[in-house]
């Protein structure tokens, strides 16, 4: 069995939303420094980094992390490349590569390229759905729906990319880094940390190949 760890390294200077507090990880203490032992504090946003997004993100009174379903982060999912030409996901497109019967889809686009930069930083410009995709998706039953960048939506249409999604109930899991992933069928496993009625989270993913 192949492990992939599809999840991106949370580190000080790593990219985040524009607006969004930067990562920032700092030692509390240090055995070098004299001290008895290393610890560490976090202070970032949890939509940071890889994670899931809740129906409460967009959706006041929506369904937070309380409400969480553990078995939709864990089952079958398929990987689907979005070739370099498509810059926005709509139904036009998934028409074309959807299989029926997917409960889980991870869209592997151009956007991978951004995480082997040397010098990270916020691209605008990302793949991601349009309303018209995210609608799609919902009404084809998807239960997870995940891409390789900070949002599934595009950036001037949170909304349009988001809401039919959440409003369907669908888990949404950004910022997944699927470089060197092949298209195909995989075991996924990300799991959130358990944050009290929380909109979103961190989460550790891991993709399992041949399970079998």
């Amino acid at each position: 069995m192949r492990i992939h760890d599809i999840t991106q390294t949370i580190l000080n200077g790593m990219p985040v939303w524009p607006g969004d507090p930067e990562v920032r990880l700092e030692w509390l203490s240090r055995i070098s420094e004299g001290a008895e032992v290393n610890l560490t504090q976090i202070h970032m946003c949890v939509h940071s980094g890889t994670h899931i997004d809740m129906p409460s993100h967009f959706i006041d009174k929506g369904k937070n992390l309380d409400d969480l379903d553990l078995s939709v982060l864990i089952g079958s999912a398929r990987v689907i490349s979005v070739p370099p030409e498509v810059k926005v996901i709509d139904e036009t497109f998934l028409k074309k590569v959807l299989p029926g019967g997917t409960e889980r889809i991870l869209f592997k686009t151009s956007n991978s390229a951004f995480l082997k930069e040397s010098s990270q930083r916020f691209h605008r410009d990302f793949v991601a759905l349009d309303e018209s995709g995210a609608k799609f998706l919902a009404e084809a039953g998807c239960k997870l729906v995940g891409i390789d960048y900070m949002s599934i939506a595009i950036f001037d249409e949170p909304v349009g990319g988001h809401l039919p999604l959440l409003e369907a109930g669908v888990v949404v899991l950004e910022g997944i880094a699927l470089e060197g992933v092949e298209p195909g069928d995989y075991h996924l496993i990300a799991l959130p940390m358990k944050l009290s009625g929380r909109e979103g989270s961190p989460v550790r993913a891991v993709l399992l190949e041949n399970l079998n």
